[in-house]
């Protein structure tokens, strides 16, 4: 297959040449079957008049750091192809576009040629050699740590020439607050078998004062008779120890975070257990890294929540990001209502690495979301729903998806409401109203909503009504139940009374508004046929009984 996608030499020979032709300023450089550039070619030297690329390792070496990919995928095409390209940005010329030619040319000279090419590549444009700092460095040492040999890498690394440090102690090199840790190593090492070594980290100082980590390696050839001495290989870590100096930092500080936020915070492995938790989360779970998160939970959560917390748990572990609330019992603060936010960790490949919860108690927030749910919704002086609150369950009787046989709407209005007003006081009235929506409340349906939706009219809103027969015998409960209710105001034993409409549409059809004109038209009709003989009755009465339109 990769004969096959192969371009055949005569062809890559055109390519070479049409880009040398056009491109008379560009630069070159051989590179070998590793990818590195290696010396151009004698032969290649001759034929090819380009500017050479020097001082580099690489193609990666000349490019800034987020076009490494693209020369990355580049480079694996020509050799698969023969001949492959892409667009880079230069670290000598970052603001512009350049390009990037590969072609294979190891038919002809024995090396793959890489070519940059593009406008940004004015004749005076110069490609800086590559600052290579070295990272390791040998040093001979005599038994007592006086330096007897270095190599010149010392002086990129620590900015000494090698003969400075020569006849030198070591130790002095060593920053003040590592000196007694290389003293125990060097002692150790001393000790340790002909042959075998001691490895240790250590800060040094550069001449200039910045520190650098090195890992000190140091062999113990002293037993050897004819050149007693220690070779230490020092290798620099700076950048190993200064990520790791960030990961510190950044634990140091997601922990001070933790625990300023008023949340209590909680951090598990993939298996479920505990890896950290801040103080309010100990205090609020009474838990402990190593501890299971679901028990720690499970164990202070109300009882009705608890399958919402294991489930919750369980889906964060597989992936899933969960908001939620549930009951908390706190041992001295009765329940509380806490907000748990579960977030999902995971790595570069989407594999769950553990999970963080957050923990907010919400109780005050959550008496405030009731409190104003039930203004929104109930009428306070009767405790039935309000207007737009039973307009609301009616629609929802008609649009539900939970299939049933069909809704009623069932319309009350009270008979010689006002004289009670007029004669008693409102503070009367009132307490009638109340003790109406009492006796209502007790007969409708399991389910129904009664709401009060004017002064002193009432609508009972009930489903799985199968017709209209049903929706007049649950008409004439409300109307026994009225009968049956006795309220004591201003030393009279009144019996209330009220006309009744009913109206009944099955499930699926019917709307809301034209459903509760009709019980109302109904209604009307009924206290309409009465006329004067709509009235409260005192000590005894019977009720007004009306027919469903």
């Amino acid at each position: 297959m990769a004969d096959e996608q192969m371009m055949k030499p005569d062809d890559r020979d055109a390519v070479l040449a049409a880009l040398l032709a056009k491109n008379p300023d560009a630069f070159i450089a051989a590179i070998g079957l590793n990818g590195l550039f290696v010396p151009m070619p004698a032969a290649a030297t001759a034929e090819i008049t380009l500017r050479p690329i020097e001082g580099f390792s690489s193609m990666l070496g000349l490019i800034v750091p987020e076009d490494h990919r693209p020369a990355v995928d580049a480079w694996s095409q020509v050799v698969l192809e023969g001949v492959a390209g892409c667009r880079v940005h230069l670290t000598a010329a970052p603001e512009n576009l350049t390009r990037i030619h590969f072609v294979d040319a190891t038919h002809r000279y024995g090396v793959y040629l890489g070519i940059i090419t593009g406008s940004a590549l004015a004749a005076d444009v110069t490609l800086l050699p590559e600052n290579v700092r070295p990272r390791l460095v040998s040093m001979v040492k005599n038994q007592i740590s006086v330096v007897t040999e270095v190599g010149p890498e010392i002086n990129p690394l620590l900015g000494y020439a090698p003969e400075e440090l020569v006849g030198q102690r070591t130790l002095g090199l060593v920053h003040p607050g590592d000196q007694e840790r290389a003293i125990a190593s060097w002692v150790d090492m001393l000790g340790s078998p002909p042959g075998s070594a001691r490895r240790v980290r250590l800060r040094h100082l550069h001449r200039d004062g910045h520190t650098v980590w090195f890992e000190v390696t140091n062999h113990n050839h002293l037993n050897d008779p004819d050149d007693p001495r220690v070779v230490a290989e020092m290798l620099d870590i700076s950048d190993e120890m200064a990520a790791q100096e960030a990961v510190r930092a950044a634990e140091q500080l997601m922990r001070r975070l933790t625990e300023t936020i008023p949340l209590a915070i909680l951090q598990a492995t993939p298996e479920g257990r505990i890896t950290f938790l801040n103080e309010r989360a100990a205090r609020q779970v009474r838990a402990q890294v190593g501890d299971p998160l679901a028990e720690a939970l499970l164990e202070v959560t109300e009882t009705v929540d608890r399958p919402l917390v294991a489930e919750a748990l369980s889906g964060v572990l597989t992936g899933q990001d969960i908001d939620f609330e549930y009951g908390h019992r706190e041992p001295g603060a009765g329940n509380r209502r806490i907000r748990a936010n579960l977030r999902a960790l995971t790595d570069d490949a989407g594999t769950v690495t553990g999970a963080i919860a957050c923990l907010a108690d919400v109780t005050e927030e959550a008496l405030l979301r009731e409190r104003l749910w039930r203004q929104a919704t109930f009428d306070p002086l009767t405790g039935c729903h309000n207007r737009a609150a039973t307009m609301a369950a009616l629609r929802d009787a008609l649009d539900t998806g939970e299939r049933h046989a069909g809704t009623a709407v069932i319309f009350l209005d009270l008979n010689a409401f006002k004289p009670v007003n007029d004669r008693y006081g409102h503070a009367a009235g009132d307490l009638l109203l109340s003790h109406v929506a009492v006796s209502l409340r007790s007969a409708v349906p399991p389910g129904a909503v009664v709401g009060r939706i004017g002064g002193d009219e009432f609508v009972a809103v009930c489903r799985d009504v199968t017709g209209r027969e049903h929706a007049e015998r649950i008409g004439a409960d409300l109307l026994a139940a009225l009968g049956a209710a006795r309220v004591r105001i201003g030393g009279n034993t009144l019996v209330p009374h009220a006309s009744l409409g009913v109206a009944w549409t099955p499930y699926g059809t019917g709307d809301s508004d034209e459903l509760l004109a009709q019980a109302d038209a109904a209604m009307y009709a009924v206290k309409r046929s009465r006329g004067a003989s709509a009235r409260l009755s005192q000590l005894a009465g019977s009720a007004s009984q009306a027919a469903g339109t």
